[in-house]
């Protein structure tokens, strides 16, 4: 098993894929996130070179601009 945000996933549907195929499917913009894999950043151009492995703990963080008016 996987765990993405807290979210269990079979190995199946993401063991092997990259984080930014993962990521990109998913919704989210690579530019806009940040990715932990099991406690540790992966650096933004590492994104389509690391796979996703059975036991992985990831997640992602997007970071959403505002303020007052």
């Amino acid at each position: 098993m996987v765990q993405i945000n807290g979210e269990q996933f079979d190995n199946v549907s993401v063991v092997g894929r990259t984080l930014l195929d993962y990521a990109t499917e998913a919704g989210y913009d690579p530019v806009g996130i940040v990715i932990e894999k099991n406690m540790e950043i992966i650096h933004r151009e590492d994104f389509d070179k690391v796979n996703i492995d059975d036991g992985d703990v990831i997640e992602i963080l997007h970071f959403v601009g505002g303020g007052q008016r």
